[in-house]
């Protein structure tokens, strides 16, 4: 899944959550707390006014914090070049020999490292690794529904850093395209 534009508008694939209230803090500044499904609250500054709503004071106009895809979430590289062995014509010799450095009693974790992730992975490492990801704090961007299906980002004076709150309810995620004027 990746950003693509068609008819001036940007496809994004995303986790999106929904905003259940926005709240102006009183001041000068038009500075918003916003409840969204799923994040911890968070603070906004941007000079558009967004209109103030909750639960119990529902509106019309839906907005959203999105999350875009990111490929790293789940670690599967672009592509992983596999040795070829068919055609091996020079001897390396033998690498452990007495004196030298190479003993193959130890084991490396390498895991970290880019382009050192093994072939197949167990599903459930990669799904652990994946719900630990999600834990993090994030750079998200705030979009506000204009037509069904059809977003527009709202401007933030600052980055957005959103956290979700509790990475086993994945019930408040909504793993998606969005289409973004």
């Amino acid at each position: 899944m990746a950003p693509r534009f068609a008819n001036c508008r940007l496809h994004l694939p995303c986790i999106s959550f929904r905003i259940t209230e926005v709240r102006r803090k009183s001041g000068p500044t038009k500075e918003y707390r916003i409840k969204a499904d799923g994040l911890h609250d968070l603070f906004i500054t941007t000079a558009e006014t967004i209109v103030q709503y909750s639960r119990a004071k529902s509106i019309q106009q839906a907005f959203l914090l999105v999350r875009p895809w990111d490929r790293y979430l789940l670690r599967v590289p672009d592509f992983v070049e596999q040795p070829d062995f068919t055609d091996d014509t020079e001897s390396t010799g033998d690498w452990s020999e007495a004196g030298s450095p190479v003993d193959d009693s130890q084991s490396y974790d390498l895991s970290g490292f880019p382009g050192s992730s093994p072939v197949e992975e167990e599903p459930v490492f990669r799904a652990l690794r994946f719900m630990v990801r999600l834990g993090q704090p994030f750079d998200a961007f705030l979009l506000a529904q204009q037509r069904v299906r059809e977003y527009k980002r709202i401007a933030s004076d600052y980055n957005i850093v959103a956290q979700v709150k509790d990475i086993t309810s994945v019930d408040d995620m909504d793993i998606r395209t969005i289409e973004i004027l």
